[in-house]
């Protein structure tokens, strides 16, 4: 059996191919947060009342969650090229399906394949960003993946209002259609990657067919990783639906609310950028302690600050410390998975965040019933601290176990 050098990683990806899978995933990224708001509208258009857009947008996470567990274990027996390149291929198909859907069956159908697409292609990705990174690596190399996701969640929206415009059906449509060609933009950017096929230890298909989800869970510190990723994930879209309605209640225009969400989105692209010098100078548990204490902090203090200015100080430090968790956590599952189901491992921490993606915001808005924004914005801060209390011992300073092949 062939083993790699310790802390080195086996079929080794180069580092340019790894700066062009971060330019995919940032344009595959977004081309996703594109057609997401378009297909509310579109689906306005198409006659569904407002309060049945939940029931749309569910259809983009329920699906990936029924079946992520199964594409984690393909792509260990695989390898990851091939899901990359089907994933972002489904994700353009289904996003032209959207475009030329004239009912709401097939918009529903389009947009689950669409979540179906953007979990494969994820899935793939993240784990060949490890395959292509030494272990001791992992926090720079996902905190780099994790800032080009930021860069399509930027950029998608801010293409959508350019195109969109008034939001007639025509320019819905239109919209749509360039969203379809952004996704297959992302090909030939994947078919240029050359990316060694993985060298599996003896077995490690096999051992990732069969493994069970619950022995999965059992591999130390899986759990306190995903319920990290989960809870820093749902507090993320917490903020994106409830600081709308905090400015509401504080009678300020839609400019400020969108700036000070620029603010927040921006201040963690920054965090995840440097993820890498700070986690080598501080260690991953130091770093996930002070980054999940500021972002607590920072989200109680969110309905108390005094004044607009106050609160963007406070947006930047919730903004800090939310960028921080996503990548630490994928590097943390990444170390800890056992050989050959690595990829299985991170499509169960995916699993756990479209749980709590779904779950935490109906638990926000019974909060939100007696509370307000402001109190659904504490809430969260007090979950986002209860979640590091139950997790900060089981994390270690740095990965455990030096790259195996698999």
């Amino acid at each position: 059996m062939h083993t790699a050098p310790p802390g080195t990683p086996s079929a080794a990806v180069s580092p340019r191919s790894l700066f062009w899978l971060f330019v995919a995933f940032a344009v595959t990224h977004a081309a996703t947060n594109l057609v997401r708001p378009m297909v509310s509208y579109r689906a306005l258009q198409l006659g569904v009342p407002p309060e049945g857009l939940g029931l749309l947008a569910a259809s983009f996470s329920l699906a990936p969650l029924v079946i992520a567990l199964s594409i984690g274990r393909l792509v260990d027996r695989r390898g990851e090229m091939l899901f990359v390149l089907g994933g972002t291929a489904v994700m353009a198909a289904s996003t032209f399906l959207i475009a030329i859907a004239g009912n709401v069956a097939l918009l529903t159908v389009g947009y689950a394949l669409v979540g179906l697409g953007h979990l494969v292609m994820v899935v793939g990705t993240q784990s060949l960003v490890a395959r292509g990174s030494a272990t001791a690596g992992y926090d720079r190399a996902f905190g780099h993946l994790s800032f080009s996701a930021s860069v399509g969640q930027l950029s998608g929206p801010a293409i959508a209002g350019l195109i969109a415009g008034q939001g007639s059906p025509d320019e819905t449509i239109r919209a749509i259609v360039v969203a379809g060609f952004l996704s297959l933009a992302g090909l030939p950017i994947i078919l240029a990657i050359r990316a060694p096929r993985a060298v599996r230890p003896a077995g490690g298909a096999e051992t990732a067919a069969r493994l069970p989800l619950s022995s999965i869970l059992r591999q130390p510190g899986i759990v306190r990783a995903i319920l990290v990723s989960t809870t820093v994930l749902s507090a993320i879209d917490i903020v994106v639906v409830y600081m709308p309605a905090l400015g509401e209640e504080r009678g300020w225009a839609a400019s400020l609310v969108g700036a000070l969400l620029a603010v927040r989105a921006g201040a963690s692209m920054a965090s995840r950028l440097f993820i890498g010098r700070l986690s080598d100078r501080f260690g991953r548990r130091l770093l996930l302690i002070v980054s999940m204490s500021v972002s607590a902090v920072a989200l109680i203090a969110l309905p108390f600050a005094p004044s607009a200015e106050a609160t963007f100080v406070v947006m930047i430090a919730a903004g800090l410390g939310l960028g921080i968790g996503q990548p630490l956590t994928m590097s943390w599952v990444a170390a800890e998975a056992t050989p050959g189901t690595r990829a299985t491992a991170l499509s169960v921490r995916l699993m756990g965040n479209r749980v709590g993606q779904i779950a935490l915001p109906v638990f926000a808005g019974s909060v939100a019933a007696f509370a307000g924004a402001g109190g659904v914005l504490a809430v969260t801060g007090v979950i986002v601290g209860i979640s590091l209390a139950l997790v900060s011992s089981g994390l270690s300073s740095r990965p455990r176990r030096a790259a195996e092949p698999d």
